[in-house]
């Protein structure tokens, strides 16, 4: 009945029950400029225009420029858009063919070096350790951040290069020539500027940036290497990928499912746990690497990293998480290698969702100021989204 109503309506005005075209606009309710993605809903796009989900349209501004978007595994139609304040900006959408689109998100997995799983945006890079690295007993728990100072995705020629060095370093060592090898090492190596960043940033047995962890006896309980992977999104401007980990002594699972936007400095992460008998404590934060200025809140923890050689990189990487949905605390935690934490009590194990992220001294953030200032935006956005409209 409501689907020969809208025909109706439609036929009433003018119009075929399929229009040739529509619109998407875009509603910035704050009071300040906007650029990120917003997510608009797929099938409404799809129905409107009368295609089926294996046609694609063709999305334009203002100026009859095209777009790039992306459609999520989870149904929802991705565009990166900027927004004035108070502001709506419009967009046509037709049917058609999409150019092809240069990417700004990727990941994949590493099985050549230790099982690494890493993943990039125009602003930073991600890595967490695998299955190889557990079975060969090293300790690195947490979230790496990679540095960058470019838009263009760099971590895949990272690693390619990185390993070609470390074999001809380790090729000319055996061959008595160590000088030349550890020559090779240095300028190939990702643990070194290359012009474009570097990884410098220290994890070891820790929550690195952002991972989440439960509590018992106010320790916290690390859940080591992931166990599988699957990647649901792979650009062109947003990556999501679900990642499942080994059980815990005490039999609990963890998953998380991290998505990377185009443009941003911080991940979506959501995680969950299967195996959680009775509510006990979770926590996630970044560790405290060095005498870097920590800044806490009611829903955020944020930190200015030293480096791992602080006086050869004379730089500082920006970390933090953000907590839209509440903690119960955050708090300093000292140890071996002390962490800036938020806390929720009694967690069941159920869905939630948090942010964590980064940002570099020598790219696009030059001062802690300016990212507490950023963090403190975004969190404002998450609180205050974009609105989409499609008619």
């Amino acid at each position: 009945m409501k689907k020969l109503l809208i025909t109706f309506m439609l036929t009433t005005l003018g119009l075929s029950a399929h229009a040739q075209q529509i619109t998407l606009s875009v509603s910035n309710p704050t009071d300040h400029q906007r650029q990120e993605v917003v997510e608009a809903n797929l099938q409404t796009v799809q129905n409107l225009l009368g295609i089926t989900a294996q046609e694609s349209f063709v999305i334009k501004n203002g100026f009859g420029q095209e777009q790039a978007y992306q459609k999520s595994y989870d149904g929802k139609l991705l565009l990166y858009v900027s927004v004035l304040p108070k502001s709506k900006a419009e967009f046509t959408i037709v049917k058609g063919s999409p150019s092809a689109y240069k990417s700004f998100v990727f990941g994949k997995a590493y099985p050549e070096r230790i099982d690494d799983f890493a993943w990039e945006n125009d602003r930073s890079a991600y890595r967490v350790y695998g299955p190889a690295l557990q079975r060969n007993g090293e300790k690195s728990f947490g979230t790496d951040v990679w540095t960058k100072s470019t838009q263009e995705l760099v971590v895949d020629k990272r690693y390619k290069l990185h390993l070609w060095g470390v074999g001809q370093r380790d090729s000319l060592k055996k061959a008595g020539h160590p000088k030349e090898g550890n020559a090779i090492y240095i300028a190939s190596s990702f643990h070194h500027d290359h012009g474009d960043g570097l990884d410098v940033y220290s994890v070891g047995p820790s929550l690195g940036c952002g991972a989440p962890a439960l509590m018992k006896n106010g320790e916290l309980v690390f859940p080591y290497c992931y166990k599988d992977y699957k990647i649901l999104d792979n650009g062109p401007i947003r990556f999501t990928v679900e990642l499942t980990y080994h059980p815990n002594s005490d039999g609990v699972t963890e998953h998380r499912l991290i998505s990377l936007d185009r443009g941003s400095h911080y991940n979506k992460i959501t995680v969950w746990y299967d195996g959680i008998k009775q509510p006990t404590a979770w926590a996630s934060g970044v560790v405290m690497n060095g005498d870097g200025q920590l800044a806490m809140g009611q829903d955020y923890v944020l930190y200015a990293d030293p480096t791992d050689n602080p006086k050869v990189n004379q730089s500082q990487i920006y970390v933090g998480t953000l907590f839209p949905d509440g903690v119960d605390e955050t708090t300093m935690l000292k140890g071996n290698k002390s962490h800036g934490i938020g806390i929720v009590r009694k967690y069941k194990g159920l869905p939630y969702t948090y942010y964590f992220g980064s940002a570099w001294s020598n790219y696009d953030v030059k001062t802690f100021a300016e990212w507490q200032l950023l963090s403190n935006n975004y969190l404002k956005n998450i609180n205050n989204p974009l609105i989409t409209v499609i008619q």
